[in-house]
């Protein structure tokens, strides 16, 4: 008899811990700067994915995308950025508007315009600097290390931004598909 209530009990412990665990993906594990800094946003806080983006050898950033619901399409969304290794102003800049052309021709007067604000948005990184940019509808909220670096209605430039990261046919497919917690068959 004792036998059998200990392998039930063990049975049930098991089928929690799986559920405990299965539920664990979706926390978010960050300090708690940055969490007020989400609920500001989102009344709800779930990891839909995470991603770590790798170039050759080097380790470049990690990173996670979070909605109210834990499902990407939405109108409201925070992507983060973790960076592994020091980068320059200049070069983050000058990659990130090497992604944008990818997605878009722009003439002199759009690209100035587009230089102008990621020279707001990003600073001199050093590794594990955190880079946050919140997607409120059609208004984009940038921070750097908690602070917040942009505010901008320009929704050409949100969304081509973030689709750096998160549209289909993004540089790193791979990538992507982890961000955003799915096979591309789902």
């Amino acid at each position: 008899m004792q036998k059998k209530l200990y392998l039930i009990f063990i049975l049930i412990f098991l089928s929690f811990s799986d559920v405990v665990l299965s539920n664990t993906k979706n926390i978010i594990e960050e300090d708690q700067k940055t969490l007020n800094i989400l609920k500001n946003y989102l009344s709800k806080q779930i990891v839909v994915g995470k991603a770590n983006f790798k170039f050759l050898f080097w380790n470049m950033y990690d990173a996670k995308l979070i909605t109210e619901t834990g499902d990407y399409p939405s109108k409201k969304f925070a992507l983060i950025l973790r960076y592994n290794k020091d980068f320059s102003k200049k070069s983050v800049v000058d990659e990130t508007i090497n992604q944008l052309e990818k997605q878009k021709p722009y003439n002199q007067i759009e690209l100035e315009e587009v230089k102008a604000l990621l020279n707001k948005a990003f600073r001199e990184i050093k590794k594990n600097n955190k880079f946050i940019g919140i997607k409120n509808n059609n208004k984009a909220i940038f921070y750097f290390e908690n602070k917040k670096v942009l505010e901008t209605n320009n929704t050409e430039f949100i969304n081509h931004f973030f689709d750096i990261w998160l549209r289909k046919d993004s540089q790193n497919p791979e990538f992507t598909k982890n961000l955003l917690g799915k096979s591309w068959g789902n």
